[in-house]
């Protein structure tokens, strides 16, 4: 993969491994809970990161042939990673078969450029694994993400309703520039 410096801060990225199951499942909890759980930590939050952010479903990803995941890391310490979804055709874009299905960077790393060599990486696999373009999910109400993702040159293409317990949560649908 790449090694990177932005901000004078150092890492690496590369292929997730059997052994990352853990610290993926921490850093998807602790992202999703600052992205998410903005209002405080409900039951049906809890629910959902102790029974979908778990380190057996990250080993199940890992495993799993249609499953890409890139870490960066800083020696030990995992700063984020980046999902991809091979074989998952975007409805609205037939031609987008890679879902970036999650990219996710510890809040105190967000601004130094992981998120975006992340993303440049994956879409580099979603290429040559997959001849496609990335597509994606991003929940509306998270700007920050929709603006990031429109500043890499991903357009919005669609709406998905994201249903957590009985609350249904609008999520935009994006799909990148064919390269």
């Amino acid at each position: 993969m790449s090694n990177n410096a932005a901000m004078s801060l150092d890492y690496l990225v590369r292929k997730a491994q059997h052994e990352d199951a853990k610290r993926l499942s921490v850093l998807a909890a602790q992202v999703w809970l600052h992205t998410y759980a903005t209002g405080g930590v409900s039951s049906l939050i809890s629910e959902y990161v102790l029974n979908e952010l778990t380190p057996e479903k990250y080993t199940a990803l890992l495993q799993s042939p249609s499953a890409l995941i890139l870490v960066a890391e800083q020696g030990e310490n995992l700063l984020g990673f980046a999902v991809v979804q091979l074989g998952t055709a975007c409805r609205k874009a037939q031609d987008a078969t890679a879902e970036l299905a999650t990219l996710y960077v510890q809040a105190h790393f967000v601004g130094m450029g992981i998120g975006s060599t992340l993303l440049k990486e994956a879409q580099e696999l979603a290429k040559v694994q997959a001849s496609s373009r990335l597509w994606l999910t991003v929940n509306v109400k998270n700007e920050r993400a929709t603006m990031f993702y429109a500043k890499h040159g991903y357009t919005k293409i669609g709406t998905y309703v994201f249903v957590l317990g009985d609350v249904e949560h609008d999520n935009h649908v994006m799909v990148g520039a064919h390269s």
